[in-house]
């Protein structure tokens, strides 16, 4: 089984060149290796094509978020396609053959989550899924998506289509695994699948989570929800973005997120497909598993540059 692994960079080249110089030891003759540069003015796209011939490089003009991601699964010729972040590490022969018989044995397995950690640790560093994080090494249904450490079957990804590439970055996974699980197909965590996170700190910006978080936060909301949880989960959301942005100096960026959000949900009424019975169920069970509310209140306070997508 072909396995196709699509790498996501901007302003990060001594990440992206970490990470192929990995993937290039891998003794796996069923791998192809995709870099979209998005947009990188670092000299990326140049060093790429003079040290790694073998990678498949899309060099794009300019930044366009989550669409980059997309440039590289359009052209992805594996049954599974890999999609990590540049500064992800550690991904191994063992857990591609994990994933291709994880594959093989369900038909209809759409995505399979990674265990992300602290590089050359096994301690959990991002954890957006709903249960607690002492069920990061078992396997389970969620759907929470991690963009840059995650594993597709193309297939599906054809059936139900690729990220919206309005959303530009955060939520963008959450809307993509309800289209999954609309279209009957299903999303899990596996822990037994781990990379590393390196957390470069190139192309990052320190207001755009206050902003893309909440905006998308509303779009989200106006595709797939029945109004009344719509409501709540604006609510608790928008709200909860509020706070922290007030706290961390971007109240201003969440303004203009709140804004644009409410502007943007009459241009999608055409396309609001809201959540199947089956779905709500998925995602009712999945919630069920959350810690509580001023469980979350009391993290989320201690902690900046965080993800609503969690």
């Amino acid at each position: 089984m072909l396995v196709s692994i699509v790498i996501l960079t901007y302003q990060r080249c001594d990440a992206a060149v970490h990470l192929l110089t990995q993937l290039a030891a891998l003794a796996d003759p069923d791998l192809e290796v995709i870099l979209v540069d998005n947009g990188s003015d670092d000299g990326t796209a140049a060093i790429v094509r003079a040290q790694f011939p073998h990678v498949t490089l899309v060099a794009l003009s300019e930044n366009t978020g989550v669409g980059g991601r997309n440039r590289g699964l359009e052209i992805a010729r594996g049954e599974v396609v890999v999609t990590l972040d540049d500064d992800m590490v550690d991904l191994t022969t063992d857990h591609l053959d994990h994933l291709r018989a994880r594959f093989a044995g369900a038909p209809r397995l759409g995505a399979v989550n990674f265990k992300v950690t602290w590089p050359g640790t096994d301690r959990v560093r991002d954890w957006v899924h709903r249960r607690p994080v002492t069920f990061a090494d078992d396997t389970f249904p969620t759907y929470e998506i991690t963009e840059g450490a995650v594993a597709w079957r193309s297939a599906a990804l054809r059936a139900v289509g690729l990220y919206r590439e309005d959303f530009f970055i955060s939520h963008e996974g959450v809307e993509l695994a309800i289209r999954l699980l609309n279209g009957g197909w299903q999303v899990v965590y596996d822990g037994r699948v781990g990379v590393g996170h390196a957390h470069a700190a190139g192309g990052r910006t320190s207001w755009r989570r206050y902003y893309f978080d909440t905006r998308n936060m509303y779009w989200v909301a106006k595709l797939h929800m029945p109004v009344f949880r719509a409501l709540k989960y604006l609510t608790v959301g928008t709200g909860a973005m509020g706070v922290y942005a007030l706290r961390d100096g971007h109240f201003g960026a969440w303004l203009r997120a709140v804004r644009d959000g409410l502007a943007g949900m009459a241009r999608l009424k055409a396309e609001r497909r809201v959540w199947t019975p089956e779905t709500a169920a998925a995602v009712a069970e999945a919630d069920s598993w959350r810690p509580g509310f001023w469980t979350m209140v009391r993290k989320r306070l201690k902690q900046k540059d965080f993800s609503m997508d969690g």
